[in-house]
Parts: C-alpha cells; sequence; structure tokens
C-alpha cells in the first residue's frame, strides 16, 4: 500500500504516487521520440513541477464548494435529481458524493449519472445532475456542488436535437498534463416554449506527435444538444492543478481497468480526475467513477473515490492518472 499525495491511498494496484506531479522516467527514450523531444519534455516536466507545487495545499482561489445537501435515505437502485438556478456564465460545475450510512458487511455506493446545463429565454443559465444509490444497501449521500471559473473555448454551431458533435482542446505542447480541465456549457437560442439543454457526453486524452518534436495531449470531447430545439452552446474549460500524479497504468488495446483512491479525503472535497497518456497516439478515457463508504473492520468509516479508465485505440499503451481537489 502506497501513500497517496492527496492523503489517501491507492490499494488495487502496485502504482506510485509522486507529489507535486513529478514524473518519473525510467529506462531509454520510446523509440518514436527524438533527443530533442526527450530533452524538450524534460523541461516541461520540471516547470510542471514548479507550477503544481505551487497550488499542492489546498484548492485554487478561483474553485469554491458552491452547496453541500443530504439526499436523504435512497433504496438500492433508486435515483434522485438535482438542479442549481441562476449559474452565472463563466463557471463550470462538478458534483461530487460522500456517502453516508454503510454498515460493516455492505458499503454506500452512489455515482453521478448523468448532469447537463440548461438556458430559459430570460438568459437564466440552469445545472441539473442526476444521482443514483448503485450499491446494494439503503442509504444517502452528501451531495457537494463545486465550481471553478472557466473560459469560452469553443462554440458548437446550431444543432438539432440528439445531435452530437466533437471537438479537441490541445492541454499542453511538451511533457506531463499539469492541470485538470473541467468542461462546462453555455446554452444559446431558448424560445418561450423551450429551453436550449447541452451536455458533454464524454471526454478522453490523446496524446500525438505534431511537427519534429512537440508532443502535445489534446481533450477530445463530446457534447449533445438534449433538448427539444434546435439550438447552440458556448463550451468553456476550467482547469485545477494535478495534486497527485499516480505512475502509469498500462492497458491492452479496447481494455478497461478500475483505481480505488482510499481515505478521499476531506469528506467535503469533490475530485477531479485526469489522464496523461504516455506513447504518441495511446487514447485513454475515463468511462466512469463513483464514491463509496466502507466500514474498516475496526469500526471506523472511510470514503473512497473509484473510478475506470480505457484504452480507446487497438494496441497496448500507457497512461499516468492524475487528481485534483475542489
Amino acid at each position: 500500500m502506497w501513500t497517496a499525495c492527496l492523503h489517501g491511498t491507492i490499494s488495487d494496484d502496485r502504482s506510485r504516487c509522486f507529489p507535486g506531479g513529478s514524473r518519473m522516467h525510467k529506462g531509454s527514450p520510446h523509440p518514436n521520440q527524438s533527443k530533442s523531444a526527450v530533452w524538450m519534455r524534460s523541461i516541461s516536466v520540471m516547470l510542471a513541477f514548479v507550477l503544481v507545487s505551487t497550488f499542492a495545499i489546498s484548492a485554487p482561489a478561483h474553485a469554491a464548494l458552491v452547496i453541500s445537501s443530504f439526499s436523504g435515505t435512497l433504496a438500492p437502485g433508486a435515483s434522485q435529481n438535482h438542479v442549481w438556478n441562476n449559474v452565472p456564465a463563466n463557471t463550470a460545475y462538478k458534483v461530487g458524493l460522500s456517502p453516508v450510512g454503510a454498515s460493516t458487511s455492505a458499503m454506500c455506493e452512489f455515482e453521478v449519472t448523468n448532469q447537463w446545463y440548461e438556458r430559459l429565454s430570460t438568459g437564466e443559465r440552469k445545472f441539473h445532475w442526476t444521482i443514483k444509490n448503485i450499491g446494494t444497501l439503503a442509504c444517502g449521500t452528501n451531495v457537494l456542488l463545486s465550481a471553478i471559473s472557466s473560459d469560452s473555448i469553443q462554440s458548437t454551431g446550431g444543432m438539432e436535437p440528439s445531435e452530437i458533435k466533437t471537438f479537441s482542446v490541445q492541454l499542453t505542447a511538451f511533457g506531463d498534463v499539469f492541470e485538470v480541465p473541467l468542461l462546462g456549457l453555455v446554452p444559446s437560442g431558448a424560445t418561450s416554449a423551450n429551453p436550449c439543454r447541452f451536455k458533454v457526453r464524454r471526454t478522453w486524452y490523446q496524446r500525438v506527435a505534431q511537427g519534429d518534436v512537440a508532443q502535445p495531449v489534446y481533450l477530445r470531447y463530446e457534447v449533445q444538444n438534449t433538448g427539444n430545439i434546435a439550438c447552440s452552446a458556448d463550451v468553456q474549460k476550467g482547469a485545477v492543478p494535478v495534486e497527485s500524479r499516480l505512475s502509469a497504468k498500462s492497458l491492452g488495446g479496447g481494455s478497461s481497468s478500475s483505481t480505488r483512491w482510499n481515505n478521499a479525503t476531506p469528506t467535503s472535497a469533490t475530485h477531479l480526475i485526469g489522464l496523461d497518456p504516455v506513447e504518441l497516439g495511446c487514447a485513454m478515457e475515463v468511462t466512469r467513477n463513483w464514491y463509496r463508504q466502507v466500514v474498516n473492520s475496526t469500526g471506523t468509516t472511510e470514503r473512497e473515490l473509484v473510478w475506470t479508465m480505457k484504452n480507446l485505440g487497438t494496441t497496448q499503451c500507457s497512461a499516468e492518472r492524475v487528481l485534483s481537489r475542489i
């Protein structure tokens, strides 16, 4: 069991956590990397270490816990919808969960299963989300709505109901991913009869070759019009500096693997999970994440964060897992 940089532990594999977001490189360069690329990447790693270390103690000033509420007791398989009204434009939201009510024989497990942004013809912006008891025990959870400031990066253009579009944003030019991104949406084009609704369906990370030296990491993402009318949305991106970096996990093409983060403290924190592909062409996605409370053999309770990552390609590659808190 390894001590983790977020005051937690990673217990289901032998991955190391490197404090401050620095990467420990071993062996010779990848055959697809030139010496100049490796040199530039090393410089980027040192810069990332300096930048990340500055923020490693607490969440940045532009991030905040907006509200904490209790769900009440939900039966296994039951879902509950939430909405936050009058959302400011340059803000991206993330929901964290802190389940309560676990027993010595069963965990209390909750997951955010859906989230979307809505805008009315009055201009009011809303953020919706759905939580679900995915365990076997009737229990509840503290619902933590957190926010970070965000800036516009892309317009979707007009989209029909149910239409999906894919976009990309570059996260790095060289070296490590040193911030975990969070996307928000500002819908536009509502009528008095129908609001405009959009959601980010999925996100994934890919490292690519660009020019003679650069090996940037891109965040790919899908946006969907989930409403009943044709309208558009402004895509916004915020980011939180990496607090903890787990060593690279290698996956075969199309395969998935889950990671459990023990002692996910404080219980008021919302976590952001990112990926940093190592090999050129490697594309990795966090397909789901959820929180659970367990009762240890000593009788003490513990909050855990669990997530699943998937190799979207056809050949084996690896990615480091990076975490931050709001």
